[in-house]
């Protein structure tokens, strides 16, 4: 029982928190334009292109930007903003960091001061925002998930989305990721595709990787910023699944959390869940693990890092949820400490319903012994939490990586999985981070 309990557990926690989190918006009411874009597979992806209000300019011809958001999240999780005819209950800081000081769309909109996306535009890039298939609601949806995995989402999505930025604007975008939108860019990055056939099987090109990482041709991009995107995630062996979790995890079927939207109100949940994370947080280390490092995994919010009113749109608008592909994808990899590519893949594969050993003769694809494939411009940014990621470990995925002499790895004080995107001291440490190491890269 204590096994069922814990494998339960670490299956929300493949979800990156959204147990808690709830769901997503009915629909896209910003004022950018939606983009249609079409996978290699067929999947049909939403792809925003962002300004703050309808008055304001697109910022063509500057450098573009594209964002991918982490597991079980949406776009909105780069996004935050207060929606027509809604009030703003969010208040600024006494002090405001210099970017945002005299800025009408914060002084209008507190919520706009935790957006990266907003930052970005702020500071003069064409923003486009990604949903990679299932994520999303309304407008913004993206579609054709049940059967999805990490190697779908590499291989197919990015490809699809920095295409088609690239066919928009003429450049290659600065691709940032967040969590899973980063570990799907060590799959893009690799020059990663499918071998032509019935089954599965992942195989890596040479000549794709030298594309996609040099920042010239159709599917190049121009830099990388990984936000705390893990090639596992941190799972013990304490919380191994169990059979009747790897069984549910082989049917194509897709965990939709949106639904807990229609009931989630616009405000109060956010100052509800922060009380319950100060309890779990004071109390944590009361517990005996593995129960201490559960919940640690599986509340990977700092809350006095994250403000009340940040949470509460995140539980409105930023969570749409996860195919259960992806997650035993993920399991895989926590388990055997190397992200390879979906273990069913092959001739045999789609039959198969646990895991094969590492060394096992299906010679599966294992993205993290290939990081050498990886020489584009990175910027990795880790929280400074060990909870559902590890900062150790995303260093050693940054080492792992083809040096470049642009590559910058930070550890963000303060923060947690969550909130390294949008918590308090976002604006102040992590924003201005970004824009400046971007700013280094130079424009085409």
């Amino acid at each position: 029982m204590k096994r069922l309990v814990c494998s339960f557990l670490i299956l929300l926690m493949a979800l990156s928190v959204v147990g808690l989190l709830g769901g997503s918006a009915a629909a896209s009411d910003t004022a950018g334009t939606v983009y249609r874009v079409r996978t290699d597979d067929g999947a049909d992806l939403a792809l925003l292109r962002y300004r703050p209000d309808a008055g304001s300019a697109f910022h063509a011809g500057s450098q573009p930007v594209l964002f991918m958001p982490g597991a079980a999240t949406n776009i909105f999780e780069f996004l935050p903003y207060t929606r027509p005819g809604r009030t703003c209950y969010a208040e600024l800081p006494a002090t405001l960091p210099d970017w945002a000081r005299g800025d009408p769309y914060i002084a209008r909109d507190p919520l706009k001061l935790y957006s990266m996306a907003y930052y970005l535009y702020s500071r003069g890039y064409d923003v486009f925002l990604a949903n990679y298939r299932g994520q999303g609601d309304g407008e913004v949806a993206s579609y054709g998930a049940p059967n999805a995995d990490i190697d779908h989402f590499g291989i197919y999505d990015v490809k699809a989305a920095v295409q088609k930025v690239r066919r928009i604007t003429g450049k290659p975008p600065v691709y940032i990721g967040h969590s899973m939108g980063s570990t799907m860019a060590y799959v893009y990055l690799q020059g990663s595709y499918y071998v032509p056939g019935f089954n599965f099987k992942v195989a890596s090109s040479d000549a794709l990787a030298r594309e996609r990482n040099a920042g010239t041709g159709r599917q190049a991009i121009k830099g990388w910023v990984n936000l705390d995107g893990p090639l596992h995630p941190k799972v013990t062996g304490a919380q191994t699944p169990t059979g009747l979790i790897w069984w549910l995890c082989f049917f194509p079927v897709y965990l939709n959390l949106r639904p807990v939207s229609a009931i989630a109100p616009e405000t109060g949940l956010g100052s509800i869940a922060d009380l319950v994370m100060r309890l779990l947080w004071a109390t944590r280390s009361l517990v005996p693990d593995p129960l201490e490092e559960m919940i640690t995994a599986l509340f990977s919010i700092n809350p006095a890092n994250l403000s009340p009113a940040v949470m509460d749109d995140m539980i409105k608008y930023g969570v749409s949820g996860g195919a259960f592909h992806m997650i035993a994808q993920y399991f895989d990899a926590s388990q055997t400490g190397k992200l390879r590519e979906y273990y069913r893949n092959g001739p045999m594969g789609r039959f198969r319903i646990f895991p094969p050993p590492l060394d096992g003769p299906e010679n599966l694809y294992c993205y993290s012994d290939h990081m050498d494939k990886v020489t584009v411009p990175s910027l990795f940014l880790a929280d400074a939490t060990l909870d559902i990621t590890d900062p150790a470990h995303l260093r050693e995925c940054y080492d792992l990586k083809a040096r470049n002499p642009l590559d910058e790895f930070f550890e963000v004080p303060g923060s947690a999985h969550m909130d390294l995107v949008d918590g308090l001291n976002a604006p102040f440490v992590t924003f201005p981070r970004i824009g400046a190491w971007i700013q280094k890269l130079g424009s085409d």
